[in-house]
């Protein structure tokens, strides 16, 4: 049991539900509703391969949204038009269409099947908060009436670990650090920086995977696993 919480943050990609499947189906809507819109020859070799390559070179060369994944999409979807041929005005609006498209299928994830329940249950003892450095949205989610807030990386200056949006949730819970647990799956940006702001962390480690050099507060395996602690 951990004693004197008073709320909980969650990360939500990994941890509330399996993230590289939602993705993969999020660009797939956005490449085929692009291929509508689009000349044929700008999509002839529009392959998730080659759109990567540009998104990396777009976040080596614009550190300064490297943590916004919505702007990085954009700004890889306008380059590859430009490099297609497109005039600026166009590759802009293809951009925006495309990311429109990626970003309502984002929202269509699967939670783990233990998810909803688990954040029942401990909605009715704690309030609740997300910080993730995704852009997903889970206050436009079913489960986001279990939520008080959620905070994206691409509102703010920095991504986790570093400590700015830990302490937004803490200013917004009115609370101090150590009476908040934050719930993640990876260790750098969930463990390392929770710890770092001062909060306690519970790592979920649903893929049985290393932590010699970071000590949780706690560890679980699956989510439902935190009603034992709480």
């Amino acid at each position: 049991m951990i004693r004197d919480i008073r709320a909980l943050t969650f990360d939500l990609d990994n941890t509330l539900w399996e993230t590289d499947i939602s993705i993969l189906n999020a660009e797939a809507v956005m490449a085929s509703h692009l291929r509508n819109l689009a000349p044929e020859a700008w999509m002839a070799d529009f392959t998730l391969e080659n759109f990567r390559k540009i998104r990396a070179l777009v976040e080596t060369n614009h550190s300064e949204i490297s943590h916004n994944f919505s702007a990085v999409r954009r700004k890889t979807l306008a380059l590859w038009f430009q490099s297609k041929g497109a005039k600026v005005s166009q590759s802009e609006d293809l951009a925006d269409e495309g990311f429109r498209a990626f970003y309502r299928e984002r929202q269509n994830v699967t939670p783990y099947a233990d998810a909803e329940s688990t954040l029942e249950a401990l909605a009715r003892k704690y309030p609740i908060g997300a910080i993730t450095n995704g852009n997903a949205d889970v206050m436009e989610m079913s489960l986001g009436r279990f939520f008080q807030f959620s905070l994206q990386a691409q509102e703010f200056p920095k991504a986790k670990p570093h400590p700015m949006m830990f302490k937004e949730a803490l200013t917004r819970f009115a609370i101090e650090p150590h009476h908040c647990l934050h719930i993640g799956d990876n260790l750098e940006h969930d463990i390392v920086g929770a710890q770092a702001a001062g909060m306690k962390a519970a790592w979920i480690n649903t893929r049985q995977h290393s932590a010699a050099h970071v000590i949780a507060d706690i560890t679980i395996e699956s989510l439902r696993d935190l009603l034992k602690y709480l």
